[in-house]
């Protein structure tokens, strides 16, 4: 039986999402099957040799939402490969201080459970309209986002975790 992966996520402005589903697609394409879905609509990690954990960073932290998924699967993760991710403008320069301070923010999740492989880090997309001050004040427009995503370096690591899931399967 080909081995399965869940892509759980949270997003807040739907990049983490997008990301996800980039990783679903690449995973698919090297002849994975592959669920994305949001951290909130997963209801049991049966059928899921994989489990891939993905979150945006705001401010120093994970979203609360993929915490509290950790928390309720935690048993059921430790019986499973796990895998992770970070969204982040912080991801967009990764010197060793930025790196240091995503594996601190993905300490809620990597503290309870074991993630095998290297942490994904990938730089986000940030509209002046998605900081909590500014936002209240500014519409958004998309002509000020400022896309960082590297799609080749997200489509690397989704290929790594398609041979992990392989090697895993045999």
């Amino acid at each position: 039986m080909p081995p399965r992966i869940l892509i759980a996520y949270a997003t807040k402005h739907e990049t983490t999402r997008e990301i996800a589903e980039f990783i679903a697609g690449t995973l698919e394409e090297e002849g994975v099957e592959t669920e994305a879905r949001p951290v909130d609509a997963v209801e049991s990690l049966a059928g899921f040799d994989m489990v891939v954990i993905g979150s945006p960073i705001y401010m120093g932290k994970i979203l609360k939402e993929a915490k509290t998924f950790v928390a309720r699967f935690a048993d059921d993760l430790q019986k499973r490969q796990v895998e992770a991710f970070a969204v982040g403008m912080s991801c967009k320069d990764l010197t060793e201080e930025n790196r240091r301070k995503v594996q601190e923010a993905m300490a809620p999740i990597t503290d309870r459970v074991q993630v095998r492989g290297e942490l994904g880090m990938f730089a986000g997309r940030m509209n002046p309209s998605f900081v909590p001050v500014l936002g209240r004040f500014m519409k958004y427009d998309e002509a000020k986002t400022e896309d960082a995503r590297d799609w080749e370096a997200v489509r690397g690591w989704a290929r790594v975790l398609a041979e992990r899931c392989a090697v895993a399967a045999v």
